[in-house]
């Protein structure tokens, strides 16, 4: 008999946190976008597609003219302020992800354990944005005194 998948809610969440940490401080402020630039090949741009007082949704987008669409990342974050979580709802146009899929929607081959693995994505993209990313700044000085 097959044991039923059962989400481990509380590393679901915990990580879920740690990424709303990690995104809130590369949210684009005063500006709808943000671009990050990795290394000298990689860049990704982040755009806040909707603001309201619970939930912030962010396209992560890659920036490669050289390559075709469907090769580059594309992913759609959704932060929820009250519950300080993020999480990934549309990752390559693929829109409907759940923690959990009744059976008639395997057949469309979604992994049972989907939304963990896109947390731990999302995860392993901030950590290395942090590690080797760099952001245009804009520095405004301020006379001492």
């Amino acid at each position: 008999m097959n044991k039923r998948y059962v989400p481990n809610l509380k590393d679901l969440h915990s990580l879920a946190e740690r990424n709303y940490s990690a995104l809130a401080r590369l949210l684009p402020r005063g500006n709808p976008a943000r671009t990050i630039q990795i290394g000298d090949v990689l860049q990704f741009e982040l755009r806040c597609t909707s603001e309201s007082r619970y939930t912030t949704d962010l396209q992560v987008t890659q920036i490669a003219p050289d390559v075709a669409d469907y090769l580059q990342a594309r992913f759609l974050v959704r932060l929820y302020h009250d519950a300080r979580m993020a999480e990934i709802i549309d990752c390559q146009g693929q829109d409907r992800l759940t923690a959990l899929h009744p059976k008639s929607l395997h057949a469309v081959a979604h992994q049972k354990d989907e939304k963990l693995q896109l947390s731990q994505h999302l995860s392993e993209w901030l950590r290395l944005c942090f590690r080797q990313g760099r952001a245009a700044t804009s520095w405004q000085y301020a006379p001492a005194g």
